[in-house]
């Protein structure tokens, strides 16, 4: 039934062009969000991409106050109008609420506008000021906050990765129509022999952004010479000259392909203070069954697992103890129950069910 609504629907897909060299989370979600969307509109799924410009010139300063940016202008909106026009599009989906000129200058009857918002973008550069306060970051803050506040207002619906960002939205703004679909990521796990794992050596992943940064430099400062194993950190820019020579962590930098790291590591540590959205780190150690050992922040979107997944900790002590408890335990390449709670709630498939579901309604 609810499949026969959705083959009378035409969806254009709008988002940022991905480029080769970038990496992170987002870039990953956005290609997810596409794939499934796909999958599920076949023929009558459309797209259209946006290339990323830097701000360089006077002129183009002035015109982000009123929502161009991340590639967003006058001649795109027009392209935008005209496809919708053309192929009789009945639902756009707007992949991140930085986009909100296109959500204010398309809004029409005819059509619904679905924003998914992969952080509260306001809250998110907000955190990025405080960590590094200067004229550019609250120049990005203030286009962000302008543009953010077009995407609540045109947007029929919005969609959230969890309830805090939905809370946070309309704490900045106001009350909107939405749906909550948590981080998912695509399967990429690849079953094998599942014996006792005797390796000694923990994981930390992420790419060089302000939250992972400072949840790194801590756990580098105050907890790595305080447990008895290896520490791999696995991210780009990620190295911290002062630790280098320490033999308790190894900085591998950028990986392609984390199946091995996440396979042979015991357990992941997810020492994150800040950030927004979720966190995709978590996501893709219950994908390969690893359970994780985290800051508050990292089980954001997470709770209603956060006793089955691991640990989360308060203080540094929390976390030491943690750490030292859990490597004396026996472990195995990966933990079934783990992986199964990434099937049913964080997975592609769970994606999919969940879009399904929304555009059978709206």
């Amino acid at each position: 039934m609810i499949k026969n609504i959705i083959n009378k629907k035409k969806i254009l897909f709008i988002s940022n062009k991905i480029n080769k060299d970038q990496i992170g989370g987002r870039k990953n979600l956005t290609n997810l969000n596409e794939k499934v969307l796909k999958s599920i509109f076949r023929e009558n799924f459309f797209t259209f991409k946006l290339e990323k410009k830097k701000i360089i010139s006077i002129k183009k300063i002035i015109f982000a106050l009123t929502g161009n940016i991340d590639g967003v202008n006058e001649e795109k909106i027009q392209k935008i109008k005209n496809l919708i026009i053309k192929k009789k599009i009945t639902h756009v989906f707007i992949d991140g609420s930085n986009l909100g000129k296109i959500s204010r200058k398309i809004s029409d009857n005819s059509i619904k506008v679905v924003t998914f918002c992969h952080n509260v973008e306001t809250n998110f550069f907000l955190q990025k000021l405080k960590t590094s306060f200067n004229l550019r970051n609250f120049y990005i803050l203030f286009i962000n906050l302008l543009s953010e506040f077009q995407s609540v207002y045109f947007s029929n619906y919005l969609i959230y990765l969890n309830n805090r960002d939905k809370h946070m939205m309309e704490k900045y703004f106001y009350k909107k129509k939405s749906f909550i679909v948590p981080m998912c990521i695509d399967d990429s796990f690849k079953k094998y022999k599942n014996l006792i794992n005797k390796n000694k050596f923990l994981l930390f992943v992420g790419s060089n952004f302000f939250g992972n940064a400072s949840g790194l430099e801590w756990y580098l400062n105050k907890i790595i010479n305080k447990i008895n194993l290896k520490t791999y950190v696995i991210g780009k820019n990620l190295k911290n000259k002062k630790f280098a020579s320490n033999p308790k962590v190894l900085f591998k930098g950028y990986v392609k392909n984390l199946n091995q790291f996440y396979k042979n590591a015991l357990f992941i540590v997810a020492p994150i203070f800040k950030g927004s959205g979720m966190k995709t780190k978590v996501a893709e150690s219950l994908m390969h069954g690893k359970h994780v050992i985290g800051l508050k922040e990292a089980f954001v979107g997470y709770e209603k697992f956060e006793k089955k997944i691991g640990i989360k900790c308060f203080d540094e002590n929390e976390f030491i103890k943690a750490i030292n408890k859990f490597s004396k335990k026996k472990h195995y390449f990966y933990e079934p129950q783990l992986r199964k709670i990434y099937l049913e709630n964080f997975s592609n498939y769970k994606m999919k069910n969940s879009y399904e579901k929304i555009f059978g309604k709206i």
